[in-house]
């Protein structure tokens, strides 16, 4: 993947949304404000989608500077495997047209994969867009109810929580063949433990650590403390 440093309209529903000749404005954004969808001389009139905010490709084509509509969805036909699901996605969309409305698939990127189009356009506004994108995603982070939610402390003592949960898991998994042998009465609950918990223990290991990246490793700390995410990777993975 490229390397670069320092360089989401309304929806009826979530898979449907009136585009007319010139895209419908969105005016019901929840964090981010119309007004912060302008880049230059191009004015985004972003899809509310899952929660997020989505921009369609040919405005995003439009705002790096390409002048054929279908720029970006050749980028991403080339690099799709670099992309996730949160990244791009397609929703249908009523486009008006001299026959009537059409409902077609439109490709629309979040902010972030917006972003990682821009770091494989080689346009001459595509650093500007980068940036421009980075900031709008730096104020989402800060208004992140998770952001305000936990402090990085209460992070770390949800890291620990994890790990000791993970400890009780194994010490269960290796107490059940005992209990088995001893025919005791247990041996139901700690073959449920061991068959049914591990989903969830690994769900949770993969959320705090996605909500613990941004924290810095801090000398006068417990440095290793992100070390806990590693423990039981033997048995739950």
């Amino acid at each position: 993947m490229v390397s670069k440093k320092d360089e989401t309209r309304q929806c009826g529903d979530t898979n449907r949304a009136s585009l007319p000749t010139h895209h419908r404005r969105n005016d019901d954004m929840n964090s981010v404000q119309n007004n912060e969808l302008t880049f230059q001389q191009t004015e985004f009139h972003p899809v509310s989608h899952a929660g997020e905010t989505w921009l369609t490709s040919s405005e995003l084509a439009a705002a790096l500077g390409y002048k054929k509509s279908d720029a970006v969805t050749q980028i991403f036909s080339r690099y799709h495997d670099e992309f996730t699901e949160h990244m791009s996605t397609t929703l249908k969309m009523s486009v008006v047209r001299k026959t009537g409305a059409v409902d077609i698939p439109v490709r629309v990127f979040s902010l972030r994969g917006a972003h990682l189009v821009a770091m494989f356009a080689s346009t001459p506004k595509a650093k500007d867009f980068r940036r421009w994108a980075l900031d709008i995603l730096d104020r989402e982070i800060q208004r992140s109810p998770i952001a305000k939610q936990f402090t990085d402390d209460e992070l770390c003592t949800l890291a620990y929580l994890w790990r000791s949960a993970a400890v009780m898991y194994e010490a269960c998994r290796e107490v059940h063949p005992l209990l088995l042998v001893a025919e005791h009465r247990l041996v139901p609950r700690f073959c449920s433990i061991g068959t049914n918990y591990s989903r969830g223990i690994n769900k949770a290991r993969e959320i705090l650590k996605r909500e613990t990246n941004h924290i810095k490793e801090q000398p006068w700390g417990d440095s290793d403390w992100k070390n806990v995410f590693s423990y039981g990777k033997g048995i739950l993975q």
